[in-house]
């Protein structure tokens, strides 16, 4: 499953996963579509997003998540920072 609110980011994510043979079963934009989505499919891993837009981030979607489930979380993030 991915967690990603840019559905550029997204898409991009979803086809390279597929081009490598992995099965993706459903795209969330916000923390709470994630845990509502984690808890129906019980994907086997989740790719989030570190810095979604709404009222959690990508940290806490992924520690409320693991409250009741067990799923490996990657951390995602297209945020590069400031150099100066």
């Amino acid at each position: 499953m991915i967690v990603e609110d840019e559905m550029i980011s997204a898409m991009s994510t979803k086809q390279g996963l597929i081009n490598l043979d992995y099965n993706v079963i459903g795209i969330a934009n916000t923390g709470k579509k994630a845990i509502k989505s984690a808890n129906e499919l019980k994907p086997d891993l989740i790719m989030m997003d570190i810095t979604l837009k709404g009222e959690m981030d990508g940290i806490e979607t992924a520690k409320q998540i693991n409250k009741n489930l067990d799923i490996p979380i990657i951390y995602m993030t297209g945020y590069s920072g400031d150099d100066g």
